[in-house]
C-alpha cells in the first residue's frame, strides 16, 4: 500500500524527515509497513462503526453516538496493548479537565463551550472556556501590593491548577502572557498554544514533542522534522517561510503517520490539533478536543494508538483563501471563491444583478472604485455578522469591494500574487518594475485601494507582530509597486464599544491598530466597532466614515496633480513672537524650498514660486511673521 499508491515525491519527503529525526530509514520503513499491515485490519474492523458514528454525528442522534462509540472502544481494546504514556488518565473514574483561553478570538467563546455537547456522551471531558477579559482581576500589579496571583482571577487559577489539559489561542495582551506563563507549569499533559506570543510558543509541550529551548540552539522553535517540513513547503523568501506553516497543516499529518516512534506520533497530534482549530466550527472543535483526550487515554502501544487518533472524525475543510458576498450564500455553488477573478466575474455577471433584484440588495455601480478588504478567515467560519454587514454597507456607500479572506500571517501574498493596480501596470509596461515570481496573471484583479481589516504588519500578521519592523522593507516595497491607498480598518477585539467611547483606543490595541501598520505604511486608520459582550459588533455610522475617507483619497488621485489643493504647516509657537519656523536644529526655510521645488517638478501648481527668480524658503518664512 505504502509503495504502490504514494508518489514518489511523498518517498522522497518521507524519508527526509526521517532522516531529520535520526531515524533509520531502512528500519523505519519495514516498520512502517508492519504498521500498515496491522492498522489496516483494525480500520477494516471499524469501517462500518466509523461510518455509522459519522452519520449519527451528523443526524445529531446522541443515543446512536453512544452505541457506536461503545462499539469502538471495545475494537480499540482489543487492538491495544501495553502503552505506558506519559500520563495515564483513568477513563473510568477521571474527568479529563482541559483549560481553554481565547485570546484574539474571545467571540469564539461560546463556540468552544458548545463543542463539548458534539462528543461521545462518554467521553468525560471537563471544559471550561475562558476570555481574555476573564483572567484578571482588574487590579494593577504593584498597587497596595497586589502580587501577579492578586490580579489574575481565582477561578481561572484554579482551573489551571486542575488541568490535564492547556489550550490558548491568540494570546498577545503582556498581562494575560503574564498570567498564563506564571500558572502553565500546573498543567498535567499537554500544553497546546496557536499562534501566541512568541514567550508562551516556546511552552508548547504535547508527549515527546516541545518547542522549549534545546541545548546548542539560540532561538526556540520548531524541531528538524517540521523545518524539513517547511523548507520543502515554503519559498526562499523570508517573509514567506511563516506562511509555510499553513501548507504544512495539510500535508504535515499525512507525512508524519509513516514515521513509527512516540515523537513523530505526538508531533502528529500536535499539528493534527493545530489543524482543526485552524479550520474552526464546532465539530472541529469537538475533534480537537476528543483528539487530546484519546490521544492521553489511550492504553496501548503507539502503533495502535496511531489507529485510534486516525479514526476521529473528519476534518471539516474550509478553503485557507477565499471570496465571499451576502448575495453569493444563496448560490450553493458559489459559497466562496477560491480566485479574485472568478469572484469578479461574478460580481459583474447578470446572474448577481438578479439575487440582488430579488433581495432587495443595493450594489454599487461597476463603474465604482474598487477595494479590497482583506477579512480574518477565523471571523468569516464563525459567521461572524460583522462581516456581511461590513460588505453590505460598503456596497451601499458606493464602493465594489472585493473581500478576501485569509489566515492573517499571508496579506502580504494576496497583495503581491493577487491584486495589482493602474500604476503597477503601467509601471511594468514603462519596465520601471518588474513582477514577482509568483505573481498570478490569470487570477489577479486591479484594485483602487486596500483595506486590511486585520490590524498588525502586512507581512506576518500576527505571527510578525513579535520583532516589529522585521519585514517592513518588503511591505514598503509591496505597498510601493501597487501605489494605490492602504488602509487599516477595524473593529476592536480588545475592548468594548463603550469602553473605546469613554476611553478611546488603549494599550495594545493601539499598537495592533496605529503603530504596527504605519511601519509599513498604513496612510489612515479607522476604528469600525468593537465588542458588546464577548461578540463583535459594527458601528455603522464608522463604515460609512471609512467608505467616504476612501472615496475621498481614491478621487484625489484621480484629480490632476495640477489641480490638487495642498497646504503646508510651520512650526510657529508660541505665537505672535516671530517663532514661525524656528523648529530646534532643522532648517525649516531651507527644507520649505526643497518642498516646493519637487511638488512643481512632480507636476504641482506652486504659483509665483516656481517663476520668480528671488524665491526662497526664507522669504517664505519671514512673509508669515
Amino acid at each position: 500500500q505504502f509503495c504502490f499508491n504514494r508518489t514518489w515525491k511523498l518517498i522522497l519527503n518521507f524519508l527526509s524527515i526521517v532522516i531529520c529525526m535520526n531515524k533509520n530509514p531502512i528500519v523505519a520503513f519495514t516498520s512502517q509497513v508492519s504498521y500498515l499491515y496491522k492498522t489496516q485490519c483494525f480500520k477494516t474492523r471499524n469501517q462500518k462503526n466509523i461510518k455509522k458514528y459519522h452519520e449519527a454525528t451528523s443526524m445529531g442522534s446522541s443515543t446512536v453516538e453512544s452505541d457506536v462509540d461503545t462499539l469502538n472502544d471495545q475494537n480499540m481494546r482489543s487492538a491495544q496493548s501495553s502503552r505506558n504514556t506519559e500520563k495515564h488518565l483513568d477513563r473510568n473514574n477521571n474527568l479529563t479537565n482541559i483549560v481553554l483561553l481565547a485570546g484574539f478570538e474571545s467571540f469564539n467563546k461560546d463556540l468552544y463551550q458548545n463543542a463539548a455537547s458534539f462528543l461521545p456522551p462518554d467521553s468525560r471531558i471537563n471544559l471550561k472556556v475562558f476570555s481574555d477579559s476573564e483572567i484578571r482581576t482588574g487590579v494593577s500589579i504593584g498597587v497596595s501590593g497586589a502580587t501577579e496571583e492578586d490580579v489574575t482571577n481565582p477561578d481561572f487559577v484554579k482551573a489551571m491548577k486542575d488541568a490535564d489539559i492547556f489550550i490558548g489561542s491568540l494570546i498577545f495582551d503582556y498581562d494575560d502572557v503574564a498570567a498564563v506563563e506564571n500558572l502553565l507549569d500546573y498543567v498535567k499533559c499537554p500544553r497546546l498554544l496557536f499562534e501566541c506570543a512568541t514567550e508562551l510558543m516556546t511552552y508548547n509541550r504535547i508527549g515527546m514533542f516541545s518547542m522549549e529551548l534545546q541545548k546548542g540552539e539560540e532561538v526556540a522553535g520548531p524541531p528538524p522534522a517540521i523545518k524539513a517540513i517547511l523548507s520543502k513547503l515554503s519559498s526562499a523568501k523570508e517573509e514567506d517561510k511563516i506562511s509555510g506553516y499553513l501548507k504544512m497543516l495539510k500535508v504535515g499529518p499525512e507525512l508524519l503517520k509513516f514515521i513509527p516512534g512516540q515523537k513523530a506520533f505526538d508531533l502528529r497530534t500536535w499539528l493534527q490539533t493545530y489543524r482543526y482549530w485552524n479550520q474552526g466550527g464546532m465539530r472541529n472543535a469537538a475533534s480537537m478536543l476528543q483528539l487530546l483526550q484519546r490521544h492521553y487515554k489511550i492504553n496501548g502501544d503507539t502503533v495502535n494508538g496511531l489507529s485510534d487518533v486516525a479514526e476521529l472524525p473528519e476534518l471539516e475543510v474550509t478553503p485557507d483563501i477565499g471570496l465571499l458576498h451576502p448575495l453569493s450564500s444563496h448560490d450553493d455553488s458559489k459559497r466562496y471563491f477560491t480566485r479574485p477573478k472568478d469572484y469578479i466575474l461574478w460580481r459583474e455577471s447578470s446572474v448577481c444583478q438578479d439575487l440582488a433584484a430579488k433581495q432587495n440588495f443595493v450594489l454599487a455601480p461597476l463603474n465604482a472604485p474598487r477595494v479590497a478588504i482583506l477579512l480574518y478567515r477565523k471571523h468569516v467560519i464563525t459567521d461572524q455578522r460583522y462581516i456581511i454587514d461590513l460588505i453590505t454597507i460598503m456596497e451601499e456607500q458606493g464602493i465594489l469591494p472585493i473581500p478576501i479572506f485569509i489566515n492573517g500571517v499571508e496579506a502580504h501574498t494576496i497583495v503581491r500574487d493577487l491584486l495589482t493596480s493602474e500604476s503597477e501596470i503601467a509601471s511594468v509596461k514603462k519596465g520601471s518594475a518588474k513582477r514577482n515570481d509568483t505573481f498570478q496573471s490569470s487570477n489577479a484583479v486591479k484594485v483602487d485601494a486596500v483595506v486590511n481589516t486585520i490590524g498588525f504588519p502586512l507581512v506576518g500578521g500576527p505571527a510578525g507582530s513579535m520583532e516589529a519592523g522585521r519585514n517592513v522593507a518588503v511591505a514598503g516595497k509591496l505597498l510601493q509597486d501597487m501605489n494605490v491607498p492602504y488602509i487599516v480598518a477595524s473593529p476592536l477585539l480588545l475592548q468594548s464599544i463603550q469602553q473605546w467611547k469613554q476611553n478611546g483606543v488603549l494599550g495594545l490595541q493601539s499598537v495592533v491598530l496605529y503603530s504596527l501598520p504605519e511601519l509599513d505604511g498604513a496612510i489612515d486608520t479607522v476604528v469600525l466597532g468593537g465588542l458588546v459582550g464577548d461578540k463583535i459588533a459594527l458601528v455603522n455610522e464608522r463604515v460609512r466614515k471609512l467608505a467616504n475617507r476612501l472615496k475621498g483619497w481614491i478621487n484625489l488621485r484621480r484629480t490632476p496633480k495640477f489641480e490638487r489643493r495642498v497646504s503646508i504647516m510651520l512650526y510657529g509657537f508660541p505665537p505672535n513672537v516671530g517663532a514661525v519656523g524656528t523648529a530646534a536644529l532643522l532648517d525649516v526655510p531651507q527644507s520649505l524650498e526643497n518642498l516646493l521645488k519637487k511638488l512643481y517638478q512632480e507636476g504641482y501648481d506652486t504659483g509665483y514660486f516656481a517663476t520668480d527668480p528671488d524665491s526662497c524658503g526664507e522669504r517664505l518664512v519671514l512673509s508669515k511673521l
